[in-house]
């Protein structure tokens, strides 16, 4: 485990948008903005907003809307609230999350309450966090997350720069590898890899989701502003 050195990579307003791949079957695109900042749990907060919308061209085989939505503390981009709204074909799920960082505990929509650990988060707010610290091939960084009724210490471990393409042409990247023990937050046989530039800006510029039958690739395509 290693100490890290807590940085801001990114400004308010940003938005960058991802072609997401299936094989060669381009299913829609995703876009990831930090919209804002605002005032959660009585506290100036970022407000980060995940968008995943499935093509159109694709709609007789499946549709897929997904809006996930946290705000985080500005100084280490904690949690405080986080929500989820999940369309998904004939699937469909909403609920919200709030974090007690002090108390280390997470409430579900008023009721249920469950114990993390210390500095838990999301996997939206764990995907910034990554582009504020320094990433050293070779290094672990151990964060903690939580994701459907579970928090896991993963282990999200440095590689070696990659040259990766992208429709806004090709980037030197950073591979970070996050892992669990066992079926882990990612599901059974599901794993997942963030390529970051390796450059000031820190986007993520690829971002590899595996799970039973298959893996989802999203490049980055646009960048505003």
């Amino acid at each position: 485990m290693i100490t890290v050195l807590f940085l801001i990579s990114f400004q308010l307003g940003e938005r960058l948008e991802y072609t997401a791949k299936y094989g060669v079957l381009s299913i829609g695109t995703m876009v990831l903005e930090v919209s804002d900042t605002m005032t959660c749990g009585n506290q100036p907060c970022y407000h980060i907003v995940s968008r995943l919308t499935s093509s159109s061209k694709l709609g007789f085989i499946f549709t897929l809307n997904d809006t996930i939505q946290v705000c985080t503390t500005l100084d280490s981009l904690l949690p405080v609230w986080y929500e989820e709204r999940l369309h998904e074909g004939k699937y469909h799920n909403q609920e919200a999350l709030f974090f007690d960082q002090q108390n280390h505990s997470v409430t579900y929509d008023d009721t249920l309450n469950l114990e993390t650990m210390e500095n838990t988060r999301d996997l939206l707010s764990f995907w910034y966090y990554l582009r504020t610290v320094p990433l050293q091939e070779g290094d672990t960084i151990i964060v903690n997350v939580h994701k459907s009724k579970q928090t896991s210490a993963i282990e999200c471990l440095v590689l070696a720069p990659e040259k990766i393409k992208t429709g806004l042409g090709s980037f030197s990247a950073i591979r970070v590898a996050p892992q669990t023990q066992g079926k882990g937050i990612f599901g059974k046989k599901g794993s997942m890899e963030i390529w970051y530039a390796n450059d000031s800006s820190r986007y993520p510029v690829q971002i590899k989701t595996r799970f039973k039958y298959g893996s989802i690739i999203f490049k980055l395509k646009n960048v505003e502003p």
